[in-house]
């Protein structure tokens, strides 16, 4: 199968604190990826990494077959800026803070990018977007403002925003983290959906259930490193390092 993420001895400091440690993954198109681990373990800063909110120091990226950075002399070079720009509308990230504009409507938050990024007509990109909100459930609220809307909503409203630049890979960042769990079912809801029409998803995520039912393979991340990884059956089920049965434990009843 297509690979669409193969990331290779992606390493990153800052300043003298060693976040991540050769970490390595390979991701197929149309799979599901859940990363878990405790906080400052560095997972949402692999993600950073991979969506261009933050620099590699060293390592190797590729991209739907394109090569965002590569190893040289032990430092991650990057490519060039029109070629990281191209690549990095392959990739969607969703917040776990929803990152809403407060003073847009819902409708122009999902136009904006499409229209400055994009450079699609408005009556393209308002097409675009109520198609979306009509996907989450949401097509009456487009004329509404984020401070309108249930957290699960706003969370909502930033998804269909991801959606609408068509990425090929759509990055989750502990999604559901700042919902309560009548929310957290909603979101957790699209997302399935969103696997079952088999889009290429990374997910970064403490609902150990919702990771084990939607993924194809599953990492565990600890202090930088990759603990375990493998199917959600194994990770889950029956993990082989002490260090990811401690972990899995603590979210047991």
């Amino acid at each position: 199968m297509e690979e669409m993420i193969k990331l290779t001895g992606l390493r990153k400091s800052f300043g003298k604190n060693e976040i991540l440690k050769d970490i390595s993954f390979t991701l197929e198109k149309g799979r599901v990826l859940s990363i878990i681990g405790p906080s400052g373990s560095g997972k949402s800063t692999t993600l950073r990494i991979i969506t261009q909110l933050e620099r590699a120091d060293d390592g190797t990226l590729e991209i739907a077959g394109r090569t965002l950075f590569s190893s040289i002399d032990g430092k991650a070079v990057y490519a060039r800026p029109q070629e990281e720009r191209e690549i990095g509308l392959k990739t969607g990230l969703v917040f776990q803070a929803f990152n809403l504009f407060p003073h847009f409507t819902v409708l122009r938050n999902i136009t904006e990018a499409q229209r400055a990024v994009l450079r699609r007509s408005r009556e393209e990109a308002e097409d675009k977007a109520i198609a979306l909100l009509r996907k989450m459930g949401l097509e009456d609220k487009a004329r509404e403002y984020p401070f309108q809307l249930s957290g699960g909503q706003q969370q909502r409203v930033s998804i269909a925003r991801a959606l609408a630049l068509d990425p090929e890979v759509l990055f989750f960042d502990e999604p559901t983290s700042a919902l309560d769990p009548e929310l957290t079912r909603e979101i957790l809801r699209v997302i399935r959906e969103l696997a079952e029409e088999k889009m290429t998803m990374v997910v970064v995520t403490h609902e150990m259930h919702f990771a084990r039912l939607i993924s194809d393979h599953a990492i565990f991340m600890d202090k930088g490193v990759i603990v375990e990884e493998g199917s959600p059956d194994e990770l889950f089920g029956n993990p082989k390092e002490e260090r990811t049965r401690k972990f899995i434990a603590s979210f047991e009843d």
